[in-house]
């Protein structure tokens, strides 16, 4: 075969497996109406949907959620704050292949994540940090409108977390 046409079929192959590996993740700014979500530093809320992720196992999740060290972050007024946090779980996870939903809720203004799971249905995880104390701060947590939010601890059974109260509504923004 002839150079040019090495350098010509390469090229090709280079352009289409591009074109495949940026059809792969979409990017969604969540909203309602003319209204965007924004993180606390005021840009808006990016979620970057793996169109290949699927559904995962509630041992998924947690196994997900124990590796991904988003909790860890420090909780910081107009840097980052729950917005931002429920952003970074939900585009990790899609990253690693799992379907991630965010999830505002009303009524005590702030967010997580929910997996619609194979085998126990939806899940909703909260991994919103401390503003100032070390640890894991992963939890889960019932989300339902009148209903409290109760975060729950889900690997330190030494930590209790009050509700943060009712919820009036709630978004799933897959």
């Amino acid at each position: 075969m002839k150079p040019f046409n090495i350098l010509l079929i390469s090229t090709l192959l280079l352009f289409l497996m591009a074109g495949y590996a940026s059809a792969t993740f979409t990017t969604v700014h969540p909203h309602e109406g003319r209204t965007y979500w924004t993180g606390a530093d005021g840009q808006y809320i990016s979620l970057i949907n793996n169109n290949a992720a699927k559904n995962p196992t509630y041992a998924q999740v947690i196994a997900f959620i124990k590796q991904d060290k988003t909790d860890q972050r420090k909780y910081v007024s107009e840097k980052y704050t729950c917005c931002d946090f429920a952003e970074t779980v939900h585009n990790n996870a899609e990253k690693a292949g799992y379907k991630a939903g965010w999830v505002p809720v009303y009524g005590i203004n702030h967010v997580c994540n929910v997996f619609d799971t194979t085998d126990k249905g939806k899940v909703y995880i909260d991994c919103t940090g401390s503003n100032g104390e070390k640890g894991i701060w992963d939890t889960s947590v019932k989300v339902a409108n009148g209903k409290t939010y109760q975060r729950v601890s889900l690997f330190n059974t030494k930590v209790h977390i009050f509700p943060s109260g009712t919820v009036k509504k709630y978004i799933i923004c897959w």
